[in-house]
Order: structure tokens, then C-alpha cells, then sequence
């Protein structure tokens, strides 16, 4: 399995952004303890994190770090140290896992609305036109033209929020249909790489076909369900910067987001009963008490 784990990284290092301990942490974190009010013992991040090729160390180093940015809480015991996802922190992966639950199964119509917002940065105010465009490719807009993102959801409120956060004064935002006037390019989804998308789905498909066979057979260790779940969910959730839904009726035929879609779903729900077995066996092994605080999410 060592292949599909490096094949997998190097597929989450081209869709999402940061360090992979980070988002093996945090990961696990939503997997397993998004309730409110569910805390893991230190220990036993760091006996999971192993199971994930990172060193006690490096654990303990992030978890210092995410306490220290907010993202996790922790609560001392004697000398023992629990954690748990701050407020904040389990409100935005709440509702990124409301992205991943339907990402690939609502097609939309053919000729949809478009939320397009036009901005107009000074060539001296580098800097937030680098904010804006980050934070409108997070939201799933793409740069049509330079100052014209766009995307089919209706994520309009959030664009303007961000461009008043940024002080940006220029900016006009439109929702309706878009048409192609260009002979070669100007249909709404040339905005995207479709060609990189098409890689991405294609190649993610492929790698999960050896760990989906061993699932079916029933050779998936428990850690390693475990590690499958989380480096699946990793990659995953990033394709919507890549296509954010696109509509089926603009791209080709054989748009490879549907296959992407059902071996994601059946290696990541396939794989729930061992993986969740491993983490309570893990936590219980530190503090029984706790095992109770580990849930699970499905698809």
C-alpha cells in the first residue's frame, strides 16, 4: 500500500494547499471528534498520527501550533492534556463536509446562473489583489478574465464580503447567464483548467482501485482503513477548486467526476466500521472514558 499512500500526497499536494502533518491533524480531528464537547487525549493523537507515517514529535508540534492559532482547544487533567476542535474550527469543517457529502452528485442544469464578480485593483495594491484572488479561488471562482471571476454557485455574498474585508473599492457583482461571444474562448467554462481537472479526477480513480479490491476481499487492516478514510477525504475535498460542479451539459461526455465520486463514497464509507474500531481501540488504550467521545461521519 505504500504506493497508493505517496500516490495519494502527491494528488493532495497538487489540490490542496499546506503541509501534510497539518492536514493529517486536522483531518482526523473532524473525522472523529466534530461533536461539540468530544476531547481526545494527546496520547492518543499521537499513536494515530504514527499510523499516518508522522513522528510523535511532529504531532505534538501541531498540536502545540493549532492551540496556539485557535483551531484546537485543550483541557489539563492532572497531567494529562485532551484536545478539541474550538468553535470556530468545527463550524468551517461542519460545513466543509457538507461540501464533500454532495460534491459530485448535483449536476445542476445545462445553462445555469453564474455568479461573476468584476474588480478593478490598483497596480500598486499587489498585495490584496493576491488576497482577493486567493480567497475567491477558495470559494470556487475562477478567473474567466483577469478581473472577471466566476462559478456556478451562488457564493455571491461571500465574494462581497471578502472584497469589503479587503477594503477593494472597484467591484460589481452579476448573477444570470453568460454566453460565449469569443471564437475560441469565452465560454463560461474556460474559466477552468479542464484538461488538469480531467488529470486529477482520472488519475484519482485509478490509485483507489487497489485499496478499493483489498476492501471488497477484506484485507484492510483496521489503521490501515483508518489511514485510507483520511488520505481519500484529503484529496477529495479539494477538487471543488478544479471543478466546482460544473454543469454536465457544457463539458464532454465522459466527464470522470461521477467515477471519481463513487470510489471516493464506497472506499470512504466502505472502510468506516474498521477505521472507527482502530481509533476507539487507540483512545481506549489512554482513556476509556473517552472512547465514547469518538464519532463518525458517512456520506
Amino acid at each position: 500500500m505504500s504506493a497508493v499512500w505517496s500516490n495519494l500526497e502527491d494528488l493532495r499536494s497538487v489540490v490542496a494547499e499546506g503541509p501534510r502533518g497539518r492536514r493529517v491533524l486536522v483531518t482526523l480531528m473532524a473525522e472523529y471528534w466534530l461533536e461539540e464537547g468530544a476531547m481526545v487525549p494527546s496520547g492518543a493523537l499521537v499513536d494515530l498520527m504514527a499510523g499516518m507515517d508522522v513522528s510523535p514529535s511532529g504531532t505534538r508540534t501541531l498540536l502545540s501550533r493549532l492551540s496556539r492559532e485557535g483551531r484546537l482547544t485543550t483541557v489539563k487533567d492532572g497531567r494529562r492534556t485532551f484536545y478539541a476542535l474550538s468553535d470556530k474550527a468545527r463550524r468551517r469543517l461542519t460545513e466543509g463536509f457538507t461540501v464533500i457529502r454532495v460534491f459530485g452528485t448535483d449536476h445542476g442544469p445545462a445553462d445555469p446562473d453564474w455568479t461573476t464578480l468584476l474588480f478593478s485593483i490598483p497596480e500598486d495594491q499587489r498585495a490584496v489583489r493576491q488576497q482577493l484572488r486567493k480567497g475567491l479561488s477558495w470559494m470556487w471562482f475562477a478567473p474567466l478574465y483577469d478581473g472577471a471571476w466566476i462559478t456556478p454557485r451562488d457564493h455571491g455574498q461571500q465574494a462581497i464580503a471578502l472584497c469589503h474585508k479587503l477594503g477593494v473599492v472597484s467591484a460589481s457583482l452579476i448573477r444570470g447567464r453568460v454566453s460565449s461571444a469569443g471564437t475560441a474562448f469565452g465560454n463560461p467554462v474556460d474559466a477552468w483548467d479542464l484538461d488538469l481537472a480531467r488529470e486529477l479526477y482520472t488519475s484519482f480513480t485509478a490509485i483507489l482501485q487497489d485499496p478499493l479490491e483489498r476492501m471488497r476481499r477484506g484485507e484492510l487492516s483496521p489503521v490501515e482503513s483508518m489511514r485510507a478514510r483520511t488520505e481519500v477525504v484529503n484529496v477529495f475535498r479539494g477538487f471543488p477548486r478544479f471543478d466546482p460542479d460544473l454543469p454536465l451539459g457544457l463539458l464532454a461526455d465522459d466527464w470522470p467526476r461521477r467515477a471519481a465520486r463513487e470510489a471516493f463514497a464506497e472506499l470512504y464509507d466502505g472502510v468506516t466500521e474498521d477505521a472507527i474500531e482502530h481509533v476507539r481501540s487507540v483512545v481506549g488504550q489512554h482513556s476509556p472514558a473517552h472512547v465514547q467521545d469518538v464519532s463518525i461521519r458517512r456520506l
